[in-house]
C-alpha cells in the first residue's frame, strides 16, 4: 500500500504535465461542445443519415471527403455530431483517429487557420501516448522562451501524429461560418488537404449551400442533410411532457401533434420548443 501511495504523486504530477501540454496545444474545447450538443440530442435522430450508403462508403474508403450540404435549420449540426459520436463509440474497438470542429460565427474572429489546425492535433494526441512525442518535443523548445507554435510547426506535428494511425476521421461542421477574409476559409481547406495527400484522412464537411463551398466539393461525395419526418417525431415524442395534461393522457391527440409539427418542420429539424405552440393552436380549434 505504500508503495502505491508513494507513486501516487508522479501519477498525478504526470497527468498534470499532460493537461499543461495539451492545453499549451490548444484553448479550444471542442469535446465539451460535442457533449454539450448529444445531451439535447433525441434518441433515434439522424439515424437515416448513418444508414446512408453514403456515409459508408465515406467511412470506409480511404482519403475519401463527404460533403453535406443543408438550408439553415436542416439539423446539419444535429447530422455532425450524431456522427462524431459514432465514431467516437467505434474508435474504442479500434486504433483509428478522430477529431472535429464546429465552425462558428459568433467567434470565427478566433477560428483561424492555426487555431483549428491546433484544435485538430489536440484531439489527435490525447490519449495517445506514442503520437505526444513530436509535441512534448515542441512544447520543450518554446516553453523557456514563453512563445506559442508556429503554424508550420503545427502542420509539421499534424503529419507525424498521422502516421501513427491508420487513417483518420475529421469532421468540420458549418464550414460556411468560417471565416472567408484574409483567405482563412481557403487556406484551411487546402491544409486538410495537403494531410489527407500525406495520410488517410477521411473528411466530412456540413454547410449552408454556398456556391464557392459547393464548387471546393465539386468531386466529393455528396449527401444533403434534410430533417426526415423521423427525426422531427422523436424531437415530438421527447417534448410530449411540456404539453397540456388533455394531451399527455390523449394518444390520439399526441398523434396529431406530431402530424402538425412533422408537416410545419417541412424538412428543417424542430430545435426549438414548438411543441407548445402547435399544441395550443390546436387547442384552439377544438
Amino acid at each position: 500500500m505504500l508503495q502505491i501511495l508513494e507513486g501516487s504523486p508522479d501519477i498525478f504530477a504526470s497527468q498534470s504535465a499532460h493537461s499543461r501540454l495539451m492545453e499549451w496545444i490548444s484553448t479550444t474545447d471542442y469535446p465539451a461542445q460535442q457533449s454539450d450538443i448529444i445531451k439535447h440530442r433525441h434518441e433515434g435522430t439522424a439515424q437515416w443519415f448513418l444508414d446512408a450508403p453514403e456515409v459508408a462508403r465515406w467511412l470506409s474508403e480511404p482519403k475519401s471527403t463527404l460533403f453535406c450540404p443543408g438550408i439553415p435549420g436542416a439539423g446539419k449540426t444535429i447530422v455532425a455530431a450524431v456522427v462524431i459520436e459514432h465514431l467516437l463509440h467505434s474508435v474504442q474497438n479500434s486504433s483509428y483517429g478522430v477529431a472535429y470542429v464546429y465552425c462558428n460565427y459568433q467567434t470565427q474572429y478566433q477560428q483561424d487557420v492555426l487555431s483549428m489546425l491546433a484544435a485538430i492535433l489536440k484531439q489527435l494526441v490525447q490519449g495517445r501516448t506514442l503520437s505526444v512525442k513530436p509535441v512534448e518535443t515542441l512544447y520543450q523548445i518554446h516553453a523557456n522562451k514563453g512563445t506559442r507554435l508556429s503554424l508550420r510547426e503545427i502542420f509539421d506535428a499534424l503529419q507525424d501524429v498521422i502516421i501513427h494511425y491508420p487513417f483518420v476521421y475529421i469532421v468540420i461542421d458549418a464550414l460556411d461560418e468560417c471565416r472567408r477574409g484574409n483567405g482563412i476559409r481557403s487556406e484551411f481547406l487546402a491544409r486538410l488537404r495537403d494531410l489527407q495527400a500525406v495520410g488517410d484522412i477521411r473528411l466530412m464537411v456540413t454547410s449552408r449551400f454556398i456556391p464557392d463551398i459547393e464548387d471546393e466539393f465539386d468531386k466529393a461525395l455528396r449527401l444533403e442533410v434534410q430533417a426526415s419526418d423521423e427525426d422531427v417525431r422523436c424531437f415530438v415524442a421527447g417534448q410530449i411532457f411540456q404539453l397540456p395534461q388533455c394531451i399527455q393522457r390523449d394518444p390520439a391527440l399526441q398523434d396529431m401533434v406530431q402530424e402538425k409539427i412533422v408537416q410545419a418542420a417541412d424538412g428543417m429539424y424542430a430545435s426549438f420548443d414548438s411543441c407548445n405552440v402547435v399544441s395550443l393552436h390546436l387547442l384552439g380549434s377544438f
